[in-house]
């Protein structure tokens, strides 16, 4: 899907410019996440795992960052976009120390929720103006459901444990992040209200 989108004409720093790269570090943070599970789970491999389940969760940062700056692209005006914006890149720069030092997976859910329940407000709100979509919402909350029932220790859908269906949850949300995606702005937002 982040394929998808990158392969679609757009301006640099536009809200889908920003969210292609969201759904870049998505894909990664899968690929590694699904990869260390399988593969380096084992007591002998625990340096290796650990270091996968940083790398995961630094893209889960990058994730929150790109998704902060495409929900200030695509709703917010001049002023509130660059206050967001520097907002933005000091949450990454607190979040990275943080999630190198602590081994604590909440460190992680306290950086991304209040990003992605920002931006499904914004969405949600701007749909009267026609700039925020269905499918952006769908994802998110698609995206919180399966997260939800992983937190929940859900394993009542045997063969598939609680990442498992974290997983699937998580195919569900990125359809809908791509379709959401595509009715993101394609060009950079004028730099004020009157330009």
């Amino acid at each position: 899907m982040s394929g998808l989108l990158i392969a679609r004409p757009k301006t640099a720093r536009s809200a889908i410019w920003y969210w292609q790269f969201a759904l870049v570090a998505l894909a990664f943070a899968a690929l590694i996440g699904g990869t260390s599970r399988a593969f380096f789970a084992g007591r002998d491999q625990a340096a290796t795992l650990a270091l996968m389940v940083r790398a995961v969760w630094l893209l889960v940062g990058l994730l929150t960052l790109f998704a902060f700056l495409t929900a200030a692209e695509q709703f917010l005006e001049p002023p509130w976009r660059g206050w967001a914006r520097v907002v933005a890149a000091l949450q990454f720069a607190a979040f990275v120390p943080m999630a190198l030092l602590l081994d604590n997976f909440l460190v992680v859910i306290g950086n991304y929720v209040p990003v992605m329940l920002l931006f499904l407000f914004l969405n949600v709100r701007a749909r009267a103006r026609g700039t925020g979509t269905w499918a952006m919402s769908i994802g998110i909350a698609a995206a919180f459901a399966a997260s939800a029932m992983s937190a929940a220790g859900v394993d009542t859908f045997t063969p598939l444990d609680r990442n498992g269906l974290y997983h699937v949850g998580m195919m569900v949300a990125v359809l809908f992040f791509y379709r959401g995606g595509l009715g993101l702005n394609g060009q950079t937002a004028p730099k004020s209200a009157h330009a």
